[in-house]
């Protein structure tokens, strides 16, 4: 059975509008670095695709929260650091003051120095980080590191310190006591109130008096800071623990991502050269007929 002309020639012009098309698409996915150009593409790597741009997202969110975790860890080790020297700093004064060869007067040229550690001290426990926030206020110690997807809850970690330990500086605190307090009212009481031993200290230096510890209550505040600045690294390592997995699956997602979406250019630009291929010869077959005569035509 025999093809007509006509038919051909319209199939030859179909073949060249079909292979245009495909070239213009191969020429889009090269250019704009996608596979998919439009849903019809493919709708399951397209669904696929925007549950791993989701993932990626939140694994962004993520690491934006474990760089602020590691911040702010960072600045409150460092004030730790400067307490439990200020503390030892007292405890060293507090050693000067008991020798009995002082006199009054030798004891009352320690005050101004006492004081001086005492408003450092009220300096470091109020410190903010960059961004405002209490470096020892309990109620702003969490940071969400990991987790709150695919139904895992929020992983958090303590990125502060906290001052409860140097309840050794007031007697008349009990355990637990920071937590019905401000961070300012928790730092008052153990530096500046009446029966703080810091500010019974500057006081009895302020007649030339000694004053009895009946233990090595700075040096004990000092410890206490030294446990918090354990605790503390124990959280950084485990934020650095969390922060390799979340780059790791970061890697996968973008990984699968591109595998989804990404043009394979060396498939596309193969895709290319075919598509032209089998355009032009539909456009010489369609110049062959254009060119014939009427007996070829019918021949």
């Amino acid at each position: 059975m025999r093809t007509p002309i006509a038919t051909r020639f319209n199939d030859s012009l179909a073949a060249i509008q079909r292979h245009a098309r495909q070239v213009a698409d191969e020429q889009s996915r090269l250019s704009g670095g996608t596979k998919l150009l439009r849903a019809s593409d493919s709708p399951m790597a397209i669904g696929r695709a925007v549950d791993l741009r989701t993932s990626s997202a939140h694994l962004d969110a993520l690491k934006r929260l474990q760089d602020t975790a590691d911040s702010r860890m960072s600045e409150a080790e460092q004030a730790m650091a400067d307490a439990a020297q200020v503390l030892d700093e007292f405890h060293q004064l507090w050693v000067q003051t008991q020798n009995g060869a002082l006199g009054g007067a030798q004891l009352q040229a320690f005050t101004l120095q006492a004081k001086s550690l005492q408003e450092e001290l009220q300096q470091i426990l109020t410190r903010a980080d960059s961004r405002g926030y209490r470096l020892f206020d309990a109620s702003e110690l969490d940071v969400v590191i990991g987790g709150a997807s695919n139904g895992v809850g929020p992983v958090k970690i303590n990125t502060v310190g906290g001052v409860g330990g140097l309840r050794v500086l007031n007697a008349s605190l009990e355990e637990g006591w920071e937590r019905d307090q401000t961070i300012d009212e928790a730092v008052d009481l153990i530096v500046f109130n009446e029966e703080s031993i810091v500010q019974k200290f500057i006081d009895a230096l302020a007649v030339g008096e000694r004053i009895e510890l009946k233990g090595l209550n700075f040096l004990e505040a000092s410890r206490a800071m030294i446990h918090e600045r354990i605790y503390l690294g124990a959280n950084q390592a485990r934020l650095e623990r969390a922060r390799v997995r979340v780059e790791n699956v970061q890697v996968a997602t973008k990984t699968s991502l591109a595998e989804e979406v990404d043009t394979d250019y060396a498939k596309s630009t193969m895709e290319v050269q075919k598509a032209k291929a089998l355009m032009e010869a539909a456009q010489t077959i369609s110049a062959q007929i254009g060119t014939m005569n009427l007996f070829q035509k019918l021949g």
